[in-house]
């Protein structure tokens, strides 16, 4: 009798093995872990950027100009005293983030310390070609406990008078993400749709430089 009985459960239990093969997983509605965005990587977007400005607040000298020379600066034309006062007004804004430094070409952002010799020697070297700046933006980026090394570095090198530069603490997180490292200042420079295409680390010679410079 109990040999009967054992015949049924054994096949019950080999067609309910047999037919867990083809059985179709269960979908769920959570959503996949997202994957982390590796910033450092060419292609990559660029990170979300909140730079702090640093607002130079000295009061400046009144000007000791001649008549001549007040007649020459008054000659300006309307379209540079426009773009001067645009620029101006940008600069004075507390916070600069990725839509402010959307300028339809190459945006160059230098990771760097105010109290570093290379940071130095770059930004003098990069300034010195100023001229060949007309719609790339410099971004200098430094962290949140250097702010009071920006007032010298702002000032030695005139960095107010330079519309395309802008110098601040970092606020998003953006070193954290795309600093590698290696050696100071870091150069990210991404193009006018902000995808990383090439990053330099240490002293960059400006012949390398120019031809990400529009």
């Amino acid at each position: 009798m109990l040999h009967k009985l054992l015949i049924p459960v054994c096949l019950l239990l080999a067609a309910t093995a047999n037919a867990q093969v083809g059985i179709t997983p269960v979908k769920t509605t959570e959503n996949p872990a997202e994957t982390k965005i590796d910033y450092r990587l060419i292609g990559s977007p660029m990170p979300p950027l909140v730079l702090v400005t640093y607002q130079d607040t000295a009061k400046k000298t009144e000007s000791t100009t001649s008549k001549d020379d007040q007649e020459v600066t008054g000659r300006k034309s309307k379209k540079k005293e426009k773009e001067a006062d645009e620029a101006k007004k940008e600069h004075m804004k507390p916070y600069i983030t990725n839509d402010d430094v959307d300028n339809n070409a190459n945006l160059l952002v230098m990771m760097f310390n105010p109290t570093c010799s290379h940071c130095e020697d770059q930004t003098q070297l990069m300034l010195k070609n100023a001229a060949i700046f007309k719609r790339t933006k410099w971004v200098l980026l430094a962290n949140k406990g250097m702010k009071p090394y920006l007032h010298d570095f702002v000032k030695v090198f005139h960095l107010s008078d330079y519309p395309f530069v802008y110098i601040g603490t970092d606020s998003a997180g953006f070193n954290d993400n795309a600093y590698m490292y290696k050696a100071l200042p870091q150069i990210n420079i991404y193009d006018h749709q902000r995808k990383l295409i090439k990053v330099f680390n240490g002293e960059i010679p400006m012949d390398s430089l120019e031809m990400y410079i529009q």
